[in-house]
């Protein structure tokens, strides 16, 4: 018997992924930055000698894609490439002092963002939550 969409755990997940991207876009909108720009800006913070190859294997996407975001953010003047001694084809991504004031001008609104989706759930539904999610990834 075929399923149905609303039956699809990957519908389901995918539609509330969706949902959730949706709406903290459209927090981050007013500042002019993008929830995938953010997060990338939030780990390099936080990751010394961080490169291209490193934040696409974290993030588990593409060289490609990471790419595309770190460029957008060099061009905001967020980020700066800075070649790697001995291997031209890497570079380390430092985060500037434009890029350090974007994180504490969204900082309050990612991370009410963030404790409303958590609020959803008790503690124990968080963990199983991600369990959950742990299984299918």
């Amino acid at each position: 018997m075929k399923e149905s969409v609303n039956e699809s755990i990957g519908f389901h997940i995918a539609r509330t992924a969706n949902r959730i991207n949706q709406a903290i876009t459209t927090l981050l909108a007013e500042e002019g930055i993008a929830p995938e720009q953010r997060i990338l800006l939030e780990i390099l913070t936080s990751c010394e000698k961080a490169t291209q190859t490193t934040l696409a294997t974290m993030l588990n996407k593409s060289p490609t894609t990471v790419s595309r975001t770190l460029d957008s953010l060099e061009k905001k003047g967020l980020i700066v490439k800075k070649e790697v001694l001995g291997d031209k084809r890497a570079n380390l991504i430092e985060v500037t002092p434009e890029g350090k004031a974007m994180l504490e001008r969204t900082e309050a609104i990612v991370k009410a963002f963030r404790q409303n989706l958590s609020d959803v759930f008790s503690p124990e539904e968080k963990q199983t939550l991600f369990t959950l999610l742990e299984k299918l990834s």
